[in-house]
Order: structure tokens, then C-alpha cells, then sequence
């Protein structure tokens, strides 16, 4: 499916005097096609200003073939990982060679709307304080099914981070200043499997920070094949699990948010369901319960305690109600 076109009413600011270099970090192993994909909807952008691709292999030799589809304006560079193995250290690698202030980053499986650099640096460059801002997006699911998922809100504050995942904070619609970090750090290498780096990041950003969102979906985020995680360190529901612990301790804030704390809390259940752990999923589930009684993820991972169901069936049936597990 084609990106969407820009509509009068999210037409970008009128052009300016000078648009600035912006860097696309891009971690990518073992996508030799979707990543081209990536990289030519990152080459496609109508921003004015400059843009370096800085594509990562992770644990493969460097395909320096990628190099020859730079353009005028368009420049690629291809590294190899050398911090931690891993999305967090593969993004880590690419700041090395930021030489910028603006930066934005990409994952190897999803594809950029035209627009969307123009219309998130046109938002930066009119309010300086943003040290980061997101986008809606439009995810792509199994069967040629398309999600729309729109930006909740312009600003999007700590408090709602906690409780809430915000999903359009993606990996993928990402742009940063290059005082983001350091501000709030790099990523997290010591993140489990790396999972959740992006929402580790946001929380930081946003402690730091404001924090702001173009509402309309910007970009496309493959959920129809599988996970770039997973790809990068395989047992999915092991690396939710463990991740999830992990950002538990790292942001007590998340505990004194009642539905926040019961969101990561019932997530963790299922996900300790899914590995055969019910004892563990059961008290998982049941602390998230007290904490908030209305959050729907201890329930689907109560459900799946009992009847121990395909994960995909779970997953369809969560999505009926705009969640994720």
C-alpha cells in the first residue's frame, strides 16, 4: 500500500532558510532486501535539507553495495556493531559517527511516509524545547491488513508514558536532538535482549524534557513478519519478560502509576504464561489485578493461564481492543 498523501491541513511549514543535516541510524541483520526498502523510502524524503543513512549490521559482515544507493543530498554509510550485540548497541555504534544535531532512527523492516522528516524537523526547528518527537503509525498486519494507530496527543508528557506504552513512540518515527542524549544517556546496552529500548528511551527523554508527536501516521510498521527483535536475539516472549523486569527496576516511577504498573505487570504474566511458567504468570497477573483492576493485560494473561492458546489467536483478540501483550 502506498504511503498517504499530505492533506492541505498537515502541509509542512513554508520552507526555510536552512534545513539542517539530519542522521538516520538503521540497525539491520539478516534483511538484505526489506532493508533496502528502509533505506529507499529514507532516500525518498521530501525534507530539503541534507540526510547520512547510517546503516549497522549487527553480527554480519558489511554490505558495502548499500553505499551505491546514496543520492545528491542522500549519503549512506555503512558500520559494523562494535558495542554491545544488539539493537541498543547497534544504535550506539551508529551515534558514534553522528556529526549532527538532529538524529533519527529506523528499523531495518519499516518504511518512512515521504513527508515525514520534513514535517517532524519543521515541528522541532518552530519549538525548541522538544528534545524528541514521534509520529502516528500505520501498522502493517498478516493477511494485507492495515492498523491505523494516530499520535494520541501533540505533547506527550512522563506522566503518560508511564502508564501508558504510547506506541507511536517507535523506534521508527523517532527524531531526536542530538542534546537528547545527553541528556538522558545512550541506549541501555544492559537492556535484556535490548527490549523495550525505544520506551526505556522515551521515559529518559521525557524526564529530561519535552517530548511532542505529529498525530498522523508517518510511517509503516511491518508487523506481518517477524519480529526484528526476535531476528536479533530469537526466544520473543523470554525477552519480554525479562526486559520488562528490567525496566521495572530501572523506572520505579513506573510502580507509583497505578495502571502503568499493572499494564507492564500483566504483560510480564503473559508473557511468563507463554513460557510455561503459570505459578509465576499467576502472581504476576494477580499483583497487577490489585494495582488496577481495569487493566484488560492480566486478564488476557489470566485467559491464557487457563486455556494456554496459539499466541497469534491472543494477539488478534488483543488487537480488537487496540492492545498490545
Amino acid at each position: 500500500m502506498d504511503p498517504v498523501s499530505v492533506t492541505a491541513e498537515s502541509a509542512p511549514a513554508p520552507e526555510r532558510a536552512h534545513w539542517p543535516l539530519v542522521l538516520v541510524i538503521m540497525p539491520t541483520r539478516g534483511r538484505p532486501e526489506l532493508v533496502r526498502e528502509s533505506i529507499a523510502s529514507v532516500m525518498g524524503q521530501t525534507y530539503p535539507g541534507e540526510i547520512e543513512c547510517i546503516v549497522v549490521h549487527d553480527q554480519e559482515p558489511p554490505d558495502e553495495e548499500l553505499t551505491r544507493l546514496s543520492t545528491p543530498g542522500r549519503r549512506i554509510m555503512v558500520v559494523t556493531n562494535t558495542h554491545t550485540p544488539g539493537l541498543a548497541g547497534s544504535r550506539n555504534a551508529g551515534l558514534d559517527h553522528v556529526h549532527g544535531d538532529f538524529i533519527a532512527t529506523c528499523d531495518d523492516d519499516d518504511v518512512w511516509h515521504p513527508d515525514k522528516l520534513e514535517r517532524q524537523i519543521a515541528r522541532m526547528l518552530e519549538e525548541p524545547n522538544l528534545l524528541l518527537v514521534g509520529s502516528g503509525i500505520r501498522m502493517r498486519l498478516p493477511g494485507g491488513k492495515i492498523l491505523n494507530w494516530p499520535g494520541r496527543a501533540d505533547r506527550i508528557s512522563y506522566e503518560l508514558l508511564l502508564r501508558n506504552r504510547v506506541k507511536e513512540l517507535h523506534s521508527s518515527t523517532m527524531v531526536m536532538r542530538r542534546e537528547t542524549f545527553t541528556k538522558a544517556g545512550p541506549y541501555d546496552e544492559g537492556l535484556p535482549f535490548s527490549h523495550a529500548e525505544d520506551y526505556d528511551m522515551a521515559l529518559r527523554a521525557a524526564r529530561a524534557g519535552d517530548v511532542g508527536m505529529i498525530r498522523e501516521p508517518l510511517a509503516d510498521v511491518r508487523k506481518n513478519i517477524p519480529n526484528m527483535r526476535d531476528r536479533f536475539h530469537g526466544g520473543g516472549f523470554r525477552n519480554v519478560a525479562m526486559g520488562l523486569e528490567y525496566v521495572l527496576a530501572k523506572h520505579p516511577d513506573i510502580a507509583a502509576s497505578r495502571r502503568g504498573h499493572a499494564r507492564v505487570l500483566g504483560k510480564i504474566a503473559y508473557a511468563r504464561s507463554q513460557l510455561g511458567e503459570r505459578r509465576t504468570a499467576f502472581r504476576y497477573a494477580s499483583k497487577a489485578l490489585v494495582r488496577w483492576p481495569l487493566s484488560p493485560h492480566p486478564y488476557i494473561a489470566l485467559a491464557h493461564i487457563v486455556t494456554q492458546a496459539d499466541p497469534r489467536h491472543m494477539l488478534r483478540a488483543a488487537r480488537l481492543f487496540r492492545r498490545g501483550i
